[in-house]
């Protein structure tokens, strides 16, 4: 039929590897965007991070919020890097519950950071 839209149900998978900072901020936010347009679900999976800042932890935090509002689902894989484990140790990210905006109790920052 034309003009029927492809359903979004496939579970799509994305890979961030190498420095997450804000030098690559724009690209990392273009990706999340496409794959959060494109897909239902999302599974955010690391390997061979070598850095992550608080650029990255917002970019995370936001397509988070995004996939609730718009009622998809958004998961990180683990095991997650030491690296990105540090950084949002140290930069206080991990919660004991989501924020208001958690409809789901989803939050990425409640566990896997240990």
């Amino acid at each position: 039929m034309k003009g029927k839209k492809k359903a979004l149900t496939e579970p799509q998978i994305i890979k961030f590897a190498g420095d997450l900072t804000i030098e690559n901020s724009q690209e990392l936010h273009k990706i999340l965007l496409t794959a959060l347009n494109n897909a239902n679900q999302l599974l955010v999976t690391f390997e061979g991070v070598t850095a992550a800042d608080l650029s990255f932890m917002q970019l995370l935090c936001s397509a988070h919020r995004t996939a609730v509002r718009t009622d998809k689902h958004l998961e990180l894989a683990s095991p997650r890097p030491g690296v990105l484990k540090a950084a949002v140790q140290e930069l206080g990210f991990i919660r004991d519950k989501g924020c208001v905006l958690d409809t789901q109790a989803s939050c990425i920052w409640k566990e896997g950071w240990e």
